[in-house]
């Protein structure tokens, strides 16, 4: 890999000068993700990304002690059906989703009929129906600026959907849902998808942000990939050929990017800016794709963004769960 040219970004901030500096921080997951944000940095800048060795040995270094807090708090957490950047990964997120699921139902089965759980970047609906079922007792509320697919799912179930479940159409990037949710999920939201939903938690007053991170390679409106032979590699490229497209079409405006998420947006947190710039984020979205590195800073910055704003936050393999402190 040639020289990052990043590697004397922040250069005097490491993971033992964080804490000194940063003594108005209340939780000690927040402390944790930014030692663990800043030592990842150093790996990337460093070029230690890509290489499934570099990668495994980065991740345990420096995020090992958030995955045990996760662990032992939500047991079951599927690692052998995530493994390092590959379409067998990619095809078995969805046993994350079912773990996500069994968090959320854990969290909210005990609430009474004032409980709102609202989806965000639903697409189909699908996760939203399956919670709506198991949680009879909760409002859930799926929402999608494309109304389209929900509806194809909707007829597939022959109309048959749980009578606690609703779809309303709305933009995460611009949201009018005038409810105030309990917890605010989403399954893979696209790039700066995430980031809009994350932010609308936290405007909304949500008490809890479950969610799973997706295509961290679009954030800041990003759509290019540092090119390498491999089959996810291409995939991913071909995916932000479609979105580029689109992008520049007029009647898909929001669909995937928003002008209040452009490059000037990243690193989200204030401690996250300390720590690196706009251009070194959009250096590691671009290469995301290939490093489960990459795309743990952006995971991060993110658990540390929600942590400023009055949230308790773990985090696990593009897994956040975030409880706001009362």
């Amino acid at each position: 890999m040639p020289p990052n040219p990043f590697a004397g970004v922040a250069a005097g901030w490491t993971p033992e000068l964080i804490k000194p500096m940063e003594r108005h921080t209340r939780h000690v997951q927040c402390e944790l993700a930014m030692e663990a944000l800043a030592g990842l940095l150093q790996e990337f800048r460093h070029g230690n990304i890509v290489a499934l060795s570099a990668e495994e040995r980065g991740m345990l270094r420096h995020a090992g002690t958030l995955s045990a807090r996760w662990n032992s708090r939500f047991p079951g957490f599927p690692s052998h059906d995530f493994p390092y950047t590959s379409f067998r990964g990619e095809y078995h997120r969805k046993h994350r989703d079912a773990h996500l699921k069994d968090i959320i139902v854990q969290l909210l089965a005990g609430g009474g009929g004032e409980t709102t759980l609202v989806n965000p970047a639903t697409v189909f609906g699908r996760h939203a129906c399956h919670l709506a079922t198991r949680l009879p007792q909760v409002r859930v509320i799926a929402t999608d600026i494309d109304p389209r697919y929900y509806q194809a799912y909707r007829a597939l179930r022959l109309g048959r959907l749980p009578a606690n479940f609703a779809f309303v159409q709305d933009d995460i990037f611009a949201p009018r849902l005038k409810v105030k949710p309990t917890a605010v999920v989403f399954f893979g939201a696209c790039g700066a998808v995430s980031d809009g939903a994350l932010d609308y938690a936290i405007a909304s007053g949500a008490k809890y942000v479950m969610c799973r991170t997706c295509c961290h390679d679009n954030i800041g409106g990003n759509v290019s990939v540092t090119a390498r032979p491999n089959s996810v590699n291409r995939l991913f490229r071909l995916k932000n050929r479609v979105y580029d497209r689109m992008r520049q079409t007029p009647k898909y405006s929001g669909f995937f990017f928003s002008p209040n998420y452009t490059p000037g947006a990243y690193p989200k947190s204030t401690a996250g800016r300390r720590l690196s710039t706009a251009d070194e984020f959009m250096a590691v979205a671009r290469e995301s794709v290939d490093s489960d590195i990459c795309r743990a800073i952006i995971d991060l910055d993110r658990c540390v963004h929600l942590a400023e704003h009055g949230f308790r936050v773990e985090y696990q393999g593009e897994l956040l769960m975030a409880e706001r402190e009362e």
